[in-house]
């Protein structure tokens, strides 16, 4: 048996002691060498034997006494050297699949994430566990990164994890540095997080990681391990593909989160959806949970009505600043708080696993969003649950957020290429509305969207559709009148507010210079609905020429009361909306004066305050729709300027 020998002095006494191991102990840790025999048994054989070791470092820094699901094979896999895709679902413990080789091998596990957040959080953790791990990122100090580069370069790196961005990898300055750790036999794996990102068939798209298919011919001969909790068959095939696997061992564990229960809520069949929602959260026996909203007016809201309430909670957001939202991030998860309101941005990667509910106050725009998302309920394995609120308004709104986005990603892409990718994100969402609008199981639905094949007798009734099928189907029937009834509603009062002029719809919709971009559109549409014309669309039984006839009472009522609803408190804006609209314009502000370099002309919180002070006294006394249209319009201009233009605005 050949056991693996220290290169270019990389494992130094000194160096392990540097990690809190004694050298002795960490050189047993170390995993046999593959021999020139490589036949099926002797390589069958040695994976049994490697096995204890595996399982004693896996005890040793995780706690853990034995792998889960599909852990060990990928582990294997890539020990011998064999590139592997690995799909397993959230919750499944897909970090040690390169956690664990780098701790058996020699070298330096290359870690490709998303999210500088979940980096941080990763590493802070790896380092709790004396295991040294860094992050490179464009958020760190400069003495920092030299710092790492410095560690790199060294001739004994004690370096086991380096977490990088898909953006960073594309530089020349750190593909060198990889090169060079390639070169001197010192970069053992490359694992790509979130490897769906990579695919333009994928629910999160991200240009960046296209760039990742320059590893495989910039560093041949290093494994690559990707890693996913949601791809279709079609999305699978892209990554392998694009990431010029190899020869790769394909492992897919069951997509079924058997211990959640699905339920879908019928906003249009309800008094008021919020109260539906404080309900639920008041009556539950356990308060955590996640409340995903797409706007961040919408955040606001939920999140100010809640505490108004009594109901302790934080929003989390990209408008709200780094300081507040790290902050508010810390406090949910270190159990201080239990309930947090966020765009869909938040969750990926946070280890909190005592999560009873997810809920989604709007619908998500493909399963495999919904999917992920949902998923962060019951990482325990305790039973959890799934909410989802489903409404008519909301289905228009992000049929138009999806076309609209899908018109900003389509800039360098051929006109077939346009018409696919819309092709592609609106089959994508039909297959929720049929999710929420149909009366099959919710748990076969999200199976047989990712290709399993799936037992009539799987559910158990752990889905509203199968516990309560008499409920549901009176529900949709109900749903299906009151569809109906506001389409004739649509054409009388609401066509008003809801199909203006374009300029009306631009603060909803234009976030082109932010951090999120359909995920945080605004779906603050037409929420000045008439009472008893929601109590006449909810109540069933009735002909739907009885609903129209209310429809006309009721629409009489509400021109008689226009006047006055103008002035209504939901169309006020609000100090706390005057805030989260500077903290936007500070955020674009920042990022223009980093674009043009002109930090030194520029004072960032100043420029932030005059624009939305402007803003505000233009357009504040007409409404939330023109003051957010107007400050719009000063992010789009911020993120187009000359550094004359900005320096002109005498704000410095």
């Amino acid at each position: 048996m050949m056991y693996c020998t220290v290169r270019n002095k990389s494992l130094s006494r000194h160096g392990f002691r540097n990690l809190g191991l004694g050298f002795r102990g960490v050189m047993k840790g170390l995993l046999p060498l593959r021999a020139d025999d490589d036949t099926p048994r002797n390589a069958k054989r040695k994976r049994e034997e490697d096995r204890p070791r595996l399982e004693e470092l896996l005890q040793r820094y995780f706690g853990h006494s034995s792998f889960r699901g599909l852990q060990l094979d990928a582990i294997e896999a890539v020990l011998a050297g064999k590139d592997c895709f690995c799909m397993m679902p959230t919750g499944a413990g897909k970090s040690l699949c390169y956690q664990i080789p780098a701790l058996a091998k020699p070298g330096i596990v290359l870690v490709v994430s998303p999210l500088i957040a979940l980096m941080e959080d990763q590493v802070a953790a790896l380092k709790s566990r004396q295991i040294f791990a860094e992050y490179l990122s464009s958020s760190q100090p400069v003495k920092m990164r030299n710092k790492i580069f410095e560690e790199l370069q060294s001739g004994k790196p004690n370096l086991k994890l380096l977490y990088v961005t898909p953006e960073s990898v594309a530089t020349n300055h750190l593909m060198q540095k990889l090169r060079k750790l390639h070169e001197r036999s010192l970069l053992s794996l490359i694992a790509i997080d979130e490897a769906h990102c990579i695919s333009s068939w994928g629910h999160d798209f991200r240009p960046s990681y296209r760039k990742l298919s320059a590893l495989r011919t910039s560093l041949p001969d290093i494994p690559i391990l990707a890693l996913t909790a949601t791809a279709s068959k079609k999305v699978q095939e892209d990554i392998i593909k694009s990431l010029s696997l190899q020869k790769a061992a394909v492992l897919i564990s069951s997509f079924n989160r058997a211990n959640i229960f699905y339920e879908v809520r019928f906003k249009d069949l309800m008094k008021s959806a919020y109260e539906d929602l404080r309900n639920i959260i008041t009556t539950a026996p356990t308060r955590c949970m996640i409340i995903y909203c797409h706007a961040r007016a919408m955040c606001d809201e939920i999140g100010s009505r809640l505490k108004s309430d009594g109901i302790s909670c934080r929003v989390y957001h990209a408008g709200i600043n780094v300081k507040a939202r790290s902050q508010a991030l810390q406090d949910w998860v270190l159990g201080e708080v239990h309930i947090i309101v966020a765009t869909i941005a938040f969750g990926m990667g946070i280890d909190r696993k005592d999560v009873r509910m997810v809920c989604h106050f709007n619908m998500p725009k493909s399963l495999e969003s919904f999917y992920q998302e949902s998923g962060r309920a019951g990482r325990d394995g305790k039973p959890a649950k799934s909410i989802l609120y489903y409404s008519v308004d909301d289905k228009r709104t992000m049929e138009y957020v999806i076309r609209s986005s899908s018109q900003r990603q389509q800039a360098g892409i051929s006109e077939n290429g346009e018409n696919e990718l819309l092709k592609k994100n609106i089959e994508a969402f039909e297959k929720v509305v049929a999710y929420c609008e149909e009366a099959s199981c919710r748990r076969r639905r999200v199976l047989e969207h990712f290709g399993e094949n799936v037992s009539p007798l799987l559910c158990s009734k752990t889905c509203d559709a199968c516990k309560w099928p008499e409920k549901l189907s009176r529900d949709l029937k109900e749903l299906a009148d009151a569809s109906c009834f506001n389409s004739v509603w649509q054409s009388g009062v609401r066509i008003k507010s809801d199909c203006s002029s374009p300029n009306d719809k631009s603060e909803f919709w234009n976030y082109d210079n932010e951090d999120v971009d359909e995920h945080d559109a605004e779906d603050d549409i037409s929420d000045s609905e008439d009472e008893k014309a929601r109590e006449a669309a909810s109540k069933g039984g009735k002909k739907v020429e009885k609903r129209v006839a209310a429809l006309l009472r009721a629409e009489e009522e509400q021109k008689a009361k226009q006047p006055k609803k103008k002035s209504a408190q939901n169309n006020l804006v609000t100090e706390e909306l005057r805030s989260t609209s500077r903290a936007r314009l500070e955020n674009t502000v920042r990022a223009a004066i980093e674009r043009l370099g002109c930090a030194d002309a520029v004072n960032t919180t100043a420029a932030a305050s005059a624009l939305e002070i402007e803003c505000h006294e233009k357009f504040g006394k007409f409404g939330r729709s023109f003051y957010h249209s107007q400050v719009a319009s000063k992010v789009r201009w911020l993120s187009a300027c000359s550094a004359s233009e900005l320096i002109a605005f005498k704000i410095s």
